[in-house]
């Protein structure tokens, strides 16, 4: 579960290094005000056959902003395996299978579109499960980034 102890487990890919624990207090900020916001998101997830396609939109500034800010960074955390949300096995695993994920982000004047797609097919099962965490995330906000996101049934983990 979710805990004020857990949020500082994020803090591990930082390490003693200070540019990147304000990097990640940085991007955990971001998360949390678009949760707090996410009424005013829209998002539509597509499945692909290797992958998904999401555009994640809004008629609010802000939350354009925020979405500019936050997605570019999470696609660099995966390029880096810079991860977070270890206690989540969901993310977990895919900070565990970043060099299988494959992420292309086109900035939206509404908002941002991104595609993750892998040459793996276990991976992509993941990469589906994550794409439907993030609905989970914008439908419930707060509430819902509190609960640990489940692995498919059919997903061979790797951690």
């Amino acid at each position: 579960m979710f805990s004020k102890q857990n949020m500082h487990v994020g803090m591990r890919g930082a390490g003693r290094d200070p540019i990147r624990a304000a990097r990640h207090q940085h991007d955990q900020s971001v998360f949390h005000r678009l949760l707090a916001l996410h009424d005013d998101i829209q998002r539509d997830l597509e499945m692909l056959p290797d992958g998904i396609r999401s555009r994640t939109r809004s008629h609010n500034p802000e939350v354009v902003a925020l979405l500019h800010d936050h997605v570019p960074a999470m696609k660099q955390r995966l390029h880096e395996n810079f991860g977070l949300r270890f206690w989540d096995p969901a993310f977990a695993e895919l900070f565990a299978q970043h060099d299988k994920v494959h992420m292309e982000v086109s900035l939206l004047p509404d908002g941002v579109m991104i595609e993750e797609r892998s040459d793996d097919p276990n991976v992509v099962t993941l990469i589906k499960a994550h794409g439907q965490v993030i609905n989970l995330f914008v439908a419930h906000g707060e509430k819902q980034a509190q609960q640990e996101s489940p692995l498919p049934a059919e997903y061979l983990r790797v951690l």
